[in-house]
């Protein structure tokens, strides 16, 4: 299995994630009415009236949440795979490894 998840990442498996995400995205409508929130909610944050260091703070802490979300993202895909493939050797459909 780890071996199987190596070839995947080689052949791009990052590129592929990113291209079919993009797609599924693009039509989905909660993902683009939070993207639209996000939008105005980032426009009123940049009006608060707040100091340097808390606006460093809450952009760092804003930074982390989206870097822990892009790794979950990552390794639930990753997941998905493997699981994918786990089903798909108990129904006889491919090699196991």
């Amino acid at each position: 299995m780890k071996k199987l998840l190596k070839k995947v990442e080689r052949i791009g498996v990052a590129q592929l994630m990113e291209d079919t995400r993009q797609n599924l995205l693009v039509t989905d409508k909660a993902f683009l009415q939070d993207k639209e929130d996000e939008a105005d909610l980032e426009k009123r944050y940049e009006k608060l009236d707040i100091s340097r260091t808390q606006r460093i703070l809450i952009n760092d802490y804003i930074a982390c949440m989206k870097t822990a979300d892009h790794h979950f993202a990552r390794i639930s895909y990753l997941a998905g795979i493997k699981d994918t493939v786990r089903i798909l050797g108990r129904l006889g459909l491919i090699k196991k490894f």
